[in-house]
């Protein structure tokens, strides 16, 4: 236990980039937020994660996790790209902890092997597996449905 604590204070101050402060407004779900800053609101998707859907088992808690560390607060914006369907795909910090990081330690979410593909993310991997093999959050359940997998039944 003593070495995973070390290996999460390691990748918690892992993510390091250029910065624009903006006030998340609106937690959408487990990985989508609104923010607001000078250039207007932006949908930002919250890169490198797979969180479950609202609708999905954890999807609810997912979303509240998110809201209760960020909502109404100003945090970091770290752009990385296109996030598709109008949002902005970004790294999210509010000061030193990432939310993508604090997501995965806590249990509500996966790395994306599709979209994460930044040289941190087997660190990110890391954090899911100390989540899964305490049973965090979604972990919790005997089998956790990815939500890529969850959606693709869905349609």
């Amino acid at each position: 236990m003593f070495r995973e604590l070390i290996v999460i204070l390691l990748l918690l101050t892992s993510v390091k980039a250029e910065a624009s402060p903006a006030l998340v407004v609106d937690v959408v779900d487990g990985d989508t937020v609104k923010v607001a800053d000078a250039s207007g609101l932006t949908v930002i998707r919250l890169y490198g994660i797979d969180a479950p859907e609202k609708k999905q088992t954890q999807g609810q808690e997912a979303r509240q996790f998110v809201a209760n560390m960020v909502e109404g607060k100003i945090v970091d914006v770290i752009a990385t790209g296109d996030g598709g369907y109008g949002r902005t795909s970004a790294i999210v910090k509010l000061g030193d902890q990432c939310v993508q990081e604090q997501m995965l330690v806590s249990g509500f979410a996966w790395v994306y092997p599709q979209y994460c593909k930044k040289k941190f993310c087997p660190a990110w991997q890391t954090l899911q597996k100390i989540a899964a093999e305490n049973k965090w959050g979604l972990w919790n359940d005997p089998m956790p449905m990815q939500p890529w997998v969850w959606r693709k039944q869905k349609r």
